[in-house]
């Protein structure tokens, strides 16, 4: 069984004294609400296209993570953006990153993490064929090796910031904008898909819909 409590910090994972709202939106995948969405993440990246200022400030690289996170808190079509952003933002203040690569794993984690939670969440679904709940935990098993990549590499970083700060270099610190937009919109397709499955199963389970059999084979 994947050990999901390891992927988020420990400060995160109590959020029984959260507030409802924000409970939501941390879950936006297995709450099997009717209706479920996702809201593009282009509508969040808007605020990533202005290109002025210091390339590296870690408070702007900060806004620019922030920004692609929050599809992966709003918690279906009528979910708050606001609460959503909040929620990123608390989050992925937890991880204390102090370069821009810090930042740019812990938001890799946050967005690994929860689209692992998602597909484990969408392959309990019973209108699923095997072939498709085989998939999802696939998915699932890929995105939660992601996440413990960057966690390692986080944990490299660190170690080396506290106990070997002058040895670092630009490649330890640096953004690296390919590696972050490549598990981002991995992460994001995944949480889309698993989403979908989570809104198929729903609204089968309403009064008068007609139950799909489900699909035992295997088979492409």
């Amino acid at each position: 069984m994947i050990a999901i409590e390891r992927m988020l910090p420990w400060r995160a994972r109590p959020m029984a004294h959260a507030r409802p709202v924000a409970r939501a939106a941390f879950f936006p995948c297995v709450s099997l609400q009717p209706g479920v969405e996702v809201i593009e993440q282009t509508t969040n990246m808007d605020a990533m296209k202005d290109t002025t200022g210091p390339i590296h400030s870690l408070e702007r690289l900060r806004a620019y993570a922030l920004a692609a996170l929050v599809p992966f808190f709003v918690d279906g079509a009528a979910g708050c953006e606001t609460a959503a952003r909040l929620a990123a933002e608390a989050l992925l203040d937890e991880y204390q990153a102090a370069t821009p690569r810090e930042l740019q794993l812990s938001a890799q984690i946050i967005a690994s993490s929860l689209a692992t939670l998602a597909c484990l969440g969408a392959a309990s679904a019973q209108n699923l064929s095997v072939r498709e709940t085989l998939r999802l935990r696939n998915d699932a098993l890929a995105l939660h090796r992601k996440s413990e990549k960057a966690t390692k590499a986080l944990q490299a970083r660190r170690k080396q910031r506290a106990t070997d700060p002058k040895a670092m270099t630009l490649a330890h610190t640096r953004w690296d904008e390919g590696g972050f937009q490549l598990t981002i919109n991995q992460a994001l397709d995944k949480l889309t898909d698993a989403n979908s499955k989570i809104a198929a199963y729903t609204d089968s389970l309403r009064p008068g819909v007609q139950k799909p059999k489900p699909d035992v084979s295997i088979s492409e």
